[in-house]
């Protein structure tokens, strides 16, 4: 796998109408619980605000420079992908993401060219259940191989100790790793159903890099949410 860069593309669409990238890409109410103490509250947008998936959509690149997202690109020898670098959407559930077809994959176009939009694979079981600062115990997922970096991808950061938590704090945050992926303080779904309990889904981030965390399927919450991936086919070498 190879990592290209960082590109900007497409936006997230409410009824038609760009929103700007969120600055703040963490959990937008610390009244229940907090990454860190000293940190703001986030500005993530809500689904709660509107409820109802075919009301959000990704679509072309807006003109707005500050509503483009920003994609994590890496080439393998089939496919592109694009995975955005933080969470763009909280209070959605993973019910809500599948029935929208956005966890195992939904045909998308982006300035014409097609994609198809999924979630990252994150794992679907604890290392050791009494402790998520382990992380998984499969470490052939996305999450683990490209945003932990365990496949040694050159040009991606490596997390440090501190970024494996437990006590996180500001700087972590402004460090290399959590700048490029924007996971503290916000959980990210993932595809698959945890292994030891059916109605259970998978999250990964919001307290360590690495950080496994469960939550209900059909749960909407302001610390997780919906992080977009694109998955674009190539045919030798380049995008069909």
């Amino acid at each position: 796998m190879i990592f290209e860069g960082v590109v900007k593309l497409g936006g997230l669409y409410k009824e038609g109408q760009p929103l700007p990238l969120p600055s703040r890409p963490w959990l937008v109410d610390q009244s229940a619980v907090k990454p860190y103490e000293g940190l703001a509250d986030g500005d993530i947008h809500s689904f709660t605000d509107l409820p109802d998936m075919t009301q959000w959509s990704l679509g072309d690149t807006p003109s707005v420079q500050t509503s483009r997202i920003n994609w994590i690109v890496l080439r393998t020898d089939t496919s592109r992908l694009f995975i955005s670098d933080r969470v763009l959407l909280v209070h959605v559930s993973w019910l809500d993401l599948v029935e929208s077809g956005y966890v195992n994959g939904r045909d998308i176009v982006i300035d014409g060219q097609e994609y198809t939009c999924r979630l990252l694979d994150g794992g679907f079981e604890f290392l050791n259940p009494e402790d998520g600062y382990l992380g998984a115990s499969n470490l052939e997922n996305e999450w683990d191989k490209i945003v932990c970096n365990t496949s040694e991808i050159l040009g991606l950061p490596t997390p440090t100790p501190l970024d494996l938590g437990p006590n996180i704090d500001e700087s972590v945050r402004l460090g290399e790793h959590n700048q490029l992926w924007n996971w503290v303080g916000v959980n990210t779904w993932t595809l698959r159903p945890y292994a030891g309990r059916s109605a259970a889904r998978c999250c990964r981030g919001f307290a360590a890099a690495n950080f496994f965390y469960l939550n209900t399927f059909d749960h909407r919450h302001e610390d997780i949410g919906w992080r977009p991936v694109l998955e674009q086919r190539l045919v030798k070498g380049n995008a069909i």
